[in-house]
């Protein structure tokens, strides 16, 4: 099995590749991921919900948290209220748990956990946890030991599937870096007045050696020099500097960008559209929305069967092979209604099924299916596992809003790079004028030979000419 890990930290992006197709794609976009720490105030209590929202930053949509994701509310005894537990304006640490949506912003805990390649260290959990996917129990038995000897005091650690047969030295070494990380936080948030950002997981480096990186790699391709010896450090960090890790990475020297070379840009616009068609004829209509997604099949123009019922199971199939390649590069997750061609024969239904749940197991997110409705619909679930790539898409539009009849060109798909195209010459209104038909004027823009989307006064400067 030749399984490759592609880096491009230039266009904060990276994707795993196996047996030469894009398995998933990893985009680092460096606002609210999971994992990132803030100093946040409460900004408003709803006791409707028994929640909060709580104010991150100053341009950002504020954050969501229930009174359950408080952790000493466990010390309130018996109070059930949120009012009981924060109070207006209060300074809270908080972590993102769930990346905000098009019309949400993200779900906060109090809880937080900083994260290593073998091990989790809990501030606030004064346990010792292992992993159900550890499943030797002479190796659980160890693991649990070690854990006795080496936790903090007043702390928590969680063994993650990485630590299986690591040796105590280097799960010692990480647990000891994570507690200094720990401790630099504290100060940090002691020092600093809320709104403030304590953390973040922007290093796509770090977070592909520490969340995919796993012994069945059996190459990593890199387009940057800094990066490949940032590369080479979190890898003897982690204590696999070895000679066969040495020959797996690779720096990439061509010419031909790293993200066509490997048809990364590729995937991802085929990723983008809604119709997607099969080499065998059958097509798929896939349609998504806030915390839903309906997929259609159709069967287009298969038919390798003289065999109706045949025809149909097959081409059910195929479809649902591709649902589950679909369901995991766009990273779809929510709940999602797949309605396949109708089956009248019972055994052809419960095939289709376990064929489904059977490509469903090589997703890491978990899609679960929950029944096969009376109309043919199958219902299954998926995990949230950041946002998908169209939710990256619409973010990127929606945090540069401009007036309404500004106009502006459609940005292409290369905003997945964070780049647009935009006119040279934008009719704005001004609201600020009480004139009548006096409240036009135009912005000229300087010419720039890539338009980041970031504040527009920070690239165009503006003449205003009343009209």
């Amino acid at each position: 099995m030749i399984k490759k890990i592609i880096i491009s930290p230039i266009n904060n992006i990276a994707a795993i590749v196996n047996q030469q197709k894009i398995q998933e794609i990893i985009v680092n976009h460096h606002t609210c991921q999971v994992k990132d720490i803030y100093i946040g105030t409460i900004q408003k209590i709803f006791t409707s919900i028994n929640a909060a929202f709580v104010k991150l930053n100053y341009y950002d949509k504020s954050g969501f948290i229930h009174f359950n994701d408080i952790k000493h509310r466990r010390a309130l005894k018996n109070q059930y209220n949120i009012y009981d537990a924060i109070a207006i304006r209060q300074k809270v640490l908080v972590q993102i748990v769930k990346e905000p949506t098009t019309s949400k912003g993200p779900r906060l805990t109090t809880n937080i956990h900083l994260t290593g390649k073998y091990l989790i260290l809990m501030p606030f959990n004064n346990t010792i946890c292992i992993t159900h996917r550890i499943y030797d129990e002479n190796e659980r038995s160890f693991l649990r030991a070690l854990g006795i000897l080496i936790k903090p005091r007043q702390m928590g650690i969680l063994f993650k599937e990485s630590s299986l047969r690591v040796d105590e030295k280097t799960l010692i070494n990480e647990l000891k870096n994570l507690v200094r990380q720990w401790s630099y936080l504290q100060k940090t948030a002691i020092q600093n007045q809320a709104p403030f950002t304590l953390y973040q997981d922007n290093n796509i480096v770090k977070k592909i050696i520490r969340d995919y990186y796993d012994k069945d790699i059996s190459s990593i391709i890199i387009d940057s020099d800094y990066a490949l010896r940032y590369l080479c450090e979190q890898v003897k960090k982690n204590n696999q500097h070895s000679p066969a890790i040495k020959n797996i990475i690779k720096l990439y020297n061509s010419d031909i960008c790293i993200l066509e070379k490997f048809n990364i840009n590729k995937t991802i616009l085929g990723a983008l559209c809604s119709k997607i068609t099969l080499e065998c004829g059958v097509y798929l209509f896939i349609e998504s929305y806030e915390a839903l997604t309906i997929i259609d099949v159709n069967s287009g123009s298969f038919n390798r069967s003289g065999n109706a019922q045949n025809t149909l199971l097959k081409t059910n199939c195929l479809a649902a092979s591709e649902i589950a390649y679909q369901l995991k590069i766009r990273n779809i997750n929510g709940i999602i209604i797949v309605d396949f061609i109708d089956m009248k024969a019972y055994k052809d239904k419960v095939q289709l099924l376990e064929h489904f749940c059977q490509v469903l197991k090589l997703d890491n997110a978990k899609p679960e299916i929950i029944q096969l409705s009376e109309l043919g619909l199958v219902e299954l679930t998926r995990r949230r596992r950041g946002q998908s790539l169209l939710e990256l898409f619409t973010r990127t539009q929606n945090n540069n809003k401009v007036p309404e009849n500004t106009n502006i060109s459609a940005p292409n798909a290369s905003s997945i790079f964070f780049k647009t195209n935009f006119s040279k010459t934008l009719r704005l209104k001004n609201i600020n004028s009480t004139k009548p038909d006096t409240n036009d004027y135009s912005i000229n823009l300087i010419p720039l030979e890539h338009s980041y989307i970031m504040p527009l006064n920070l690239y165009y400067s503006a003449m205003g000419e009343s009209t």
